[in-house]
């Protein structure tokens, strides 16, 4: 008996609890509700990389130089004009007065340069034809009657420096070739004669013969003789 009155309380004390829980809700008192907390993680904003520009650097256009004349030959930096004592020497004696240079040489050298002077030809007496300037040359510069025996690359470049590299109208250029490789014989020689040390002494800056010969024809002028020694190599591609 006592057993089936405990069962019948335990219902009503279900009820009550039920009901206990439905006013509280109705008064207001919410029940408590877990606390959930978010952490909000904020996605990394994608940074667009940076893009540097590619530059090209257009061409600067440079000046050209423009030459109403042949074009001068530049200083060659190693065309010395004076040996390690100071004293001017421009070529050696033996240079001086070579005949190795043949007319081809001549006409290569000036076609490569001095193309207008490549061209040129002239009536000689020993042809019926006219003959291209290495032949003139070749031939101004060797008379075994007259003694006469210089270089024809010396003979070339002396007329062309004395000229100015600018070919003359109306003139001989054998005639002119002739003397000019006569006047630098003569010169050599006084040089070289043992009767003119007095000649010698006057000029002790100059070491030999071929030197004092195109240092007087050019009236001891220092950059003549610096401009002849440059065209030198400039055509023959080495210093004298």
């Amino acid at each position: 008996m006592l057993i089936l009155m405990k069962l019948l309380k335990r219902p009503w004390k279900f009820l009550a609890l039920t009901l206990s829980t439905f006013l509280l809700a109705a008064c207001g008192v919410a029940t408590p509700m877990p606390t959930v907390t978010v952490t909000a993680t904020s996605s990394p904003t994608p940074v667009a990389p940076s893009i540097t520009p590619s530059y090209t650097a257009s061409a600067i256009p440079l000046p050209t130089n423009t030459y109403a004349a042949s074009p001068e030959p530049d200083v060659a930096p190693n065309c010395k004009i004076s040996n390690e004592e100071g004293q001017l020497y421009l070529l050696s004696d033996q240079e001086f007065r070579d005949l190795r240079t043949h007319e081809g040489i001549l006409d290569q050298a000036l076609a490569a340069h001095y193309p207008e002077w490549a061209n040129y030809t002239q009536s000689v007496p020993w042809s019926t034809q006219p003959v291209k300037l290495g032949e003139i040359i070749v031939s101004a510069s060797y008379d075994e009657e007259a003694n006469l025996q210089i270089n024809p690359a010396v003979t070339l470049v002396t007329l062309g420096d004395s000229l100015d590299w600018q070919l003359p109208s109306n003139t001989d250029l054998y005639l002119k070739s002739q003397e000019i490789s006569t006047e630098l014989n003569r010169l050599s020689f006084d040089w070289e004669d043992p009767q003119n040390e007095n000649l010698r002494s006057q000029y002790p800056e100059v070491t030999n013969s071929g030197t004092y010969a195109l240092y007087i024809f050019f009236n001891s002028r220092l950059d003549r003789l610096q401009r002849w020694c440059s065209t030198y190599q400039q055509l023959f591609g080495t210093p004298p």
